[in-house]
């Protein structure tokens, strides 16, 4: 806003006295600087929450086809739960049945893929797909499709077999460098992982969409960077999108590991974002309706053999479980487990109001936070979004970046111009 402006919003802030620019008023309320005074923003939230919440259009499944992994991560929260079983043809057929029962009422069949390690048992991933695409078909359902893998399996030829079954983006993991990344991410018999790995992104960069995600903690932090720098070495990093994941102690898990704060975490993940010229536009913290599959009314997750679960962090323990799927079609009561243990998760998960928390509600950045990862929560490991500690400098970072682009086009504008008048 031009000074004048900003000096008669905060006089009206400070003093109370009116705003008289009409059009300067009403973008103001247009961009909800101001409210009326009788509107209560934390029932609008709450209306957004459950709208969000028990939307019934779109069907979220995390799908794990084996519990296998050929990795032994350090901090790995399935750590105990590994198993060598595929998923059997029969769940497939109950998971398939599953969906038709939800199809009438479907606007979006979106799938994860899952692990353990997924491209172990890429025939399950295979067969579901294509029953998949027809279910949506015959209902007109729009189908999408992602996976979660270690990186070692994913060839260019194991690339072209996903995108032929419409699996458009893929999560892989690094470390930072060889020595670093082999040292946390090695392979079960001890072998080291990271040139594979690297390997197979030089040769499938840019022909599927491509998340590199960092898990940091205080060990490795100074080693991040090294995995963008190499990157930028082979020219992967112009095709795939970087970013950092906080490593935390889940399900027990990693107790010795040397995990950051959620401030420090928020402090290094902006300064990454910086040095790294990340779009900062996609970053751009925006109000939440629900935080995750978790609190979706409509997300499950699925093991190999058939336990439905509400957050991934929870595949493989079985007191987490809230049903079966042979349950799910058999009764149609979509939870058969136990109903105690069914309604004790269930409610964990769902019925978490963060505009009644006694914390969360009188917090200012609630409406982009909700009380952050569910999970996390229940776990009593509560952790805050990271814009909560630096909101003011990622604005101004923000700022910066819009007002460097603005001057960048009028520059090329301008140039333009002259150029078409010589």
């Amino acid at each position: 806003m031009e000074a004048k402006h900003h000096k008669e919003f905060v006089q009206f802030i400070e003093t109370g006295i009116e705003i008289s620019d009409e059009k300067f008023l009403e973008e103001l309320k247009y961009c909800g600087f101001l409210i009326e005074d009788d509107f209560d923003e934390k029932k609008d939230i709450k209306i957004r929450m459950l709208n969000s919440r028990y939307d019934t259009s779109v069907l979220s499944l995390t799908i794990t086809p084996t519990m296998a992994c050929n990795f032994r991560c350090t901090y790995c929260f399935e750590s105990g739960h590994y198993s060598n079983g595929h998923m059997s043809e029969d769940t497939e057929e109950n998971i398939c049945k599953m969906v038709e029962q939800e199809a009438s009422h479907l606007e979006k069949l979106v799938v994860t893929w899952y692990g353990g390690e997924p491209l172990l048992a890429i025939s399950p991933i295979e067969r579901l797909t294509k029953k998949f695409k027809k279910i949506c078909k015959r209902f007109n359902i729009e189908y999408s499709a992602s996976i979660i893998t270690n990186g070692y399996l994913l060839t260019e030829d194991v690339c072209n077999k996903l995108l032929d079954l419409d699996i458009t983006d893929a999560q892989i993991t690094l470390d930072g460098d060889a020595k670093i990344h082999n040292s946390r991410r090695p392979l079960a018999n001890g072998g080291g992982t990271y040139e594979k790995i690297v390997d197979n992104l030089d040769k499938i960069h840019g022909k599927i969409g491509i998340a590199i995600r960092i898990n940091v903690d205080k060990e490795n932090q100074n080693e991040v960077q090294a995995v963008v720098d190499e990157l930028k070495r082979k020219g992967i990093y112009e095709d795939v999108f970087c970013y950092l994941g906080l490593v935390t102690a889940t399900n027990g898990s990693c107790s010795n590991c040397a995990c950051m704060s959620s401030e420090k975490y928020s402090e290094f993940n902006l300064n990454f974002w910086l040095k790294n010229d990340m779009p900062l536009a996609s970053l751009y913290p925006k109000p939440m309706g629900n935080y995750c599959g978790a609190d979706y009314a409509q997300g499950y997750v699925i093991d190999a053999q058939g336990n439905i679960y509400k957050c991934w962090s929870d595949v493989g323990v079985m007191d987490r479980r809230i049903g079966t799927v042979r349950d799910w079609v058999e009764s149609t009561k979509k939870m058969q487990v136990s109903a105690a243990q069914t309604q004790k998760v269930l409610a964990e998960y769902m019925l978490y109001d963060p505009t009644e928390d006694a914390v969360c509600s009188r917090c200012k950045f609630m409406p982009i936070c909700f009380g952050g990862c569910p999970h996390s929560r229940i776990e009593n490991n509560q952790l805050c979004e990271q814009y909560r500690y630096n909101v003011g400098e990622f604005m101004q970072a923000y700022a910066d970046a819009v007002l460097k682009q603005e001057r960048g086009m009028h520059h090329e504008n301008f140039s333009a111009t002259c150029d078409s008048e010589m």
